[in-house]
């Protein structure tokens, strides 16, 4: 068994489950970390990451036991899941996958970067050690090195950028329009930056803490507005475009408590565009008249447009992840050869030393250069067969093979 079969992958992703399927399995960042110290606890995984986005949630952990750790970590997070929603991979196809997320090919939007911060806040909050440490921080390093080296960040596309397109399509110049973003943090930030970009007319963030929403609307400068959330119905009405990305469990904006006769009135429908996982917006407000609510599903055709022209990039980046699973693979076998590898040292030096004291007279300083030169050469020519050994542990070849299946066999955009 190799040193990373035991190492198990569990998740969720807009490739399998609909919004509405995957708000039910979002986790925060303090509920990620204490379940991730209950499983510890429990003995059902030595290191485990949770990766929680508004397009996933997925764990990475290292078990005792590989098969029952895998139905522990579903039953953890996906209790009661429809099993064709839920991936699971283990050894190599775990790293595969962490791999491709970490170069924007398993996201939404194809090469998005966001991803890059959120696996980084994901490592700092996760329980890990001497497995995941290094290979999130591949994983990491991986993303960027893709980015640097191929076309799959060139113009690189957001959430927040598709869906900003999408509300354009909608409302047309937004010259005219005024606009409120719900939630400062950092999809809220880049759809503000979005719109200012687009030349909006008016806009206000607005967030639960009106210093945050205060600090934030400051780094955009111009005329931005900001407040809390106490006037949030009264702004949502008012405004042509309403993009909410925030989170939490409960819906902020419920279809009762808008004016429906107010906005049945309009002369151009209120915009809503909904970037939460769970939903922020209650889903019957879309039955209102006067409204045209998106959610994170909706932006799926604009992705497809976008993915499609791309795909080309897409297959720059193959090779490149091909030889960073090979050099993770290699490095960690060579890890396992450390005890031998320290066995060896002491070996050379315990033969070395019988060695000179065997000579009459003791050794002269000649002899004694000489012995610490050829246990140093015995000593490379050991060290760097057992390097070639753990290089040849899977060829690039045997990865490349197994890396297509592996992509053949993954499921498309969920419906």
């Amino acid at each position: 068994m190799h040193a990373i079969d035991d190492l198990i992958l569990v998740g969720m992703s807009q490739r399998t489950a609909p919004v509405a399927v995957r708000e039910q399995y979002a986790v925060t960042e303090g509920d990620a970390t204490a379940l991730l110290h209950q499983l510890q606890q429990g003995g059902l995984l030595d290191e485990g990451v949770i990766l929680s986005t508004c397009n996933r949630t997925e764990i990475l952990a290292s078990t005792a036991d590989g098969t029952q750790g895998a139905m522990a970590l579903h039953g953890a997070l996906f209790r009661n899941a429809d099993p064709q929603h839920v991936y699971s991979y283990r050894g190599v196809e775990a790293i595969m996958h962490l791999f491709r997320v970490a170069s924007g090919l398993d996201s939404l939007v194809l090469g998005e970067t966001e991803i890059l911060g959120q696996l980084k806040r994901s490592l700092e909050a996760g329980l890990t050690g001497r497995l995941l440490t290094p290979l999130y921080e591949q994983a990491i390093t991986v993303g960027k090195r893709v980015r640097r080296e191929t076309s799959i960040g060139e113009g690189s596309l957001s959430v927040a950028r598709v869906g900003i397109e999408v509300a354009a399509r909608a409302i047309g110049r937004f010259d005219r329009s005024r606009a409120i973003v719900v939630g400062a943090g950092e999809t809220g930030m880049l759809v503000a930056l979005n719109l200012t970009s687009a030349g909006i007319k008016s806009l206000c963030l607005m967030n639960r803490t009106p210093e945050r929403s205060a600090a934030a609307a400051a780094q955009l400068g111009g005329a931005v507005e900001s407040m809390g959330l106490e006037r949030l119905t009264e702004q949502f009405e008012s405004a042509d475009l309403a993009v909410v990305c925030v989170d939490g469990a409960q819906p902020l904006v419920e279809a009762a408590s808008l004016d429906r006769k107010a906005l049945s009135k309009r002369d151009q429908p209120l915009v809503v565009l909904d970037l939460s996982v769970p939903r922020a917006v209650d889903p019957q407000v879309a039955a209102l008249d006067g409204v045209i609510l998106y959610d994170l599903d909706a932006l799926l055709p604009v992705v497809e447009e976008h993915r499609a022209s791309r795909a080309a990039a897409a297959e720059e980046v193959t090779p490149i992840l091909i030889s960073e699973v090979h050099k993770f693979l290699s490095l960690r076998t060579f890890a396992a050869f450390t005890p031998a590898i320290e066995e060896l040292k002491s070996g050379f030096a315990e033969e070395r030393e019988r060695l000179l004291d065997q000579m009459g007279g003791g050794p002269s300083a000649r002899e004694l250069e000489l012995a610490h030169a050829m246990e140093r050469q015995l000593l490379h020519l050991a060290l760097s067969q057992l390097k070639e050994s753990a290089r040849q542990t899977q060829s690039t070849a045997t990865l490349e093979r197994a890396y297509l299946r592996f992509v053949n066999g993954l499921p498309s955009d969920a419906d």
